[in-house]
């Protein structure tokens, strides 16, 4: 779990500190082009290309930084989701309650392959063991993997 929020936290330090990169970048190249405005009209067409290369690389930098805004709030409006449906999981039967498996979860990342610890078996959890279904191994890697 501290590896995935080391990871979150790595990957929105990252994205926020390329935004204010390209930002700096946005303005340095807006003093360019006016710069290079002034150059056409004082010097002529020759300061055209110039130009709209100029105009182009901002249009490029301006469409990553709403890419890193759009991801950041991704980001949050899954965090916010999250808490909702916990909050509505809590409702209908607290954590307490809950039955933990007897064996660990496999989770499928990417291409590797993480066993999360079993939680410690209660009294009642072994009480109802027997009538519990069993998922089989095979299903765990037979259902397609969610595309973000």
């Amino acid at each position: 779990m501290n590896e995935a929020k080391s990871d979150l936290i790595n990957v929105l330090s990252s994205l926020e500190a390329h935004w204010h990169v390209l930002e700096a970048e946005v303005v340095e190249i807006n003093r360019d082009i006016e710069y290079c405005e002034q150059c056409l009209r004082k010097y002529g067409e020759w300061f055209n290309s110039p130009l709209q290369y100029l105009r182009e690389l901002k249009r490029t930098k301006k469409n990553k930084m709403k890419e890193i805004i759009r991801t950041m709030e991704s980001f949050n409006n899954n965090l916010q989701g999250g808490k909702k449906l916990v909050k509505s999981l809590e409702k209908q039967s607290p954590v307490s309650v809950l039955q933990a498996p007897a064996t660990p979860a496999v989770i499928a990342t990417g291409a590797s392959v993480r066993r999360l610890p079993a939680a410690p078996p209660t009294a009642h959890a072994h009480a109802h063991a027997a009538a519990r279904p069993q998922m089989p191994p095979s299903t765990l890697y037979s259902r397609p993997m969610l595309q973000g």
